[in-house]
């Protein structure tokens, strides 16, 4: 078991990476409204906790004009482009969704509302690959 970064470097990173893809993407007056930090823990390939967590953050973007919805995306996805980030799914044009992730496997998502009261707003957020909470594996008991 190899030693991470912790949790709260992952989360730093998690924050950073989603603040520089939103000032890159979105105009001026733009606000991300956060949803509540997800920890979620890690599991190996028989459903077992591993006592790793991926982190995760979600904001809400308010603001912008969402008839330009499609221009924002296209933001992003030349960020992803110009900061080594991987397209992995790109449903832009059907289903308003796209992600990508990093050389380190952190991922970044996309997605417009396309049901309900308000359709286009849209979501951006990142989580973190599997880390233990201080860094290294916790000591078994």
């Amino acid at each position: 078991m190899q030693p991470t970064l912790s949790a709260e470097q992952a989360q730093q990173r998690v924050l950073s990476f989603v603040h520089a893809a939103a000032e890159a993407s979105f105009p001026a007056g733009y606000k991300l409204t956060e949803l509540p930090l997800q920890p979620m823990p890690c599991t190996d390939d028989f459903d077992h906790e591993t006592g790793q967590f991926s982190l995760g953050i979600t904001y809400w973007v308010d603001g912008p004009d969402r008839a330009h919805n499609n221009t924002y995306y296209e933001n992003l996805k030349k960020w992803w482009v110009n900061n080594d980030w991987t397209v992995r799914t790109d449903t832009w044009l059907n289903k308003k969704f796209a992600n990508a992730s990093s050389k380190d496997n952190y991922l970044m998502s996309l997605t417009a509302t396309t049901t309900g009261k308000v359709l286009g707003r849209l979501s951006i957020g990142a989580s973190s690959p599997c880390v233990w909470p201080h860094g290294t594996p916790e000591p078994k008991s």
